[in-house]
């Protein structure tokens, strides 16, 4: 990220996978961008908390959240685990909103597999802050809810979502790891709670990030992004779509 704390750039926050770190995901991230492209946004890439995690053995890992029982969506929810990983990203927007002076309408949460559902985490409970200033964006590759998800009771509990902002959503059509039928899953509950979501079925991908994604990401919330001080929309510009 720009070390200067008046930047106008707008902030990516990108969350790593599980067993990842931050460094690992901007590595990444600059082999899949061009250096011009990716000099026009100001990024961060916070790494987790190690943890000892169950499906790997209780080992310690660089995990947002334990996980236990497997992947499957049908496995409860480990909230404890979440939320502390949610707390420490909250901290991290809201210094950089407080001390370091940014728009919250030029800040955006994602990631990728396990950071892309710790980013719906955190703007769930961004978002139901009381007086909340909606977020400039929020994505997810690659990632999915459990059915138990402390979202899906947030969001209820909240009723309107006229604040949360586009969501991009993209899934490798060939991942055998993180099924596609469990993002597609996430995305139409999402839809059903009134998210303002998209989903992109990436082709010939696996379990992965390919360059032509990245680019429809960063095209996708350039053009959704409000000018620096602009006043809150209940418009979102993108409509809710599903491409293969």
């Amino acid at each position: 990220m720009s070390s200067s704390a008046a930047s106008k750039k707008p902030l990516i926050i990108f969350c790593h996978g599980s067993g990842d770190t931050g460094a690992g995901a901007q590595a990444w991230i600059e082999s899949l961008v061009p250096p011009q492209v990716y000099r026009q946004w100001d990024w961060i890439f916070p790494t987790a908390q190690p943890i000892p995690y169950k499906l790997n053995g209780g080992m310690v890992t660089s995990v947002w959240y334990d996980r236990v029982g497997g992947f499957d969506p049908k496995y409860p929810e480990q909230t404890d685990s979440i939320e502390r990983s949610t707390d420490r990203l909250l901290a991290l927007m809201d210094d950089q909103i407080q001390t370091k002076g940014r728009d919250p309408r030029r800040v955006i949460i994602g990631g990728f597999s396990m950071g892309g559902a710790i980013a719906y985490q955190t703007a769930a409970r961004w978002h139901v802050r009381p007086n909340a200033v909606p977020l400039g964006g929020v994505f997810g590759l690659s990632c999915y809810l459990n059915h138990d998800s402390k979202v899906w009771s947030i969001l209820e509990e909240q009723q309107q979502h006229k604040s949360w902002p586009p969501t991009f959503i993209a899934h490798g059509a060939i991942d055998d790891f993180i099924l596609v039928k469990w993002g597609r899953a996430t995305h139409e509950r999402l839809v059903q709670m009134g998210i303002p979501a998209s989903f992109r079925l990436v082709p010939d991908t696996h379990h992965d990030m390919a360059p032509a994604e990245i680019a429809e990401l960063l095209e996708f919330l350039d053009h959704n992004l409000q000018e620096e001080g602009a006043e809150a929309s209940n418009d979102c510009k993108t409509k809710t779509s599903s491409t293969s």
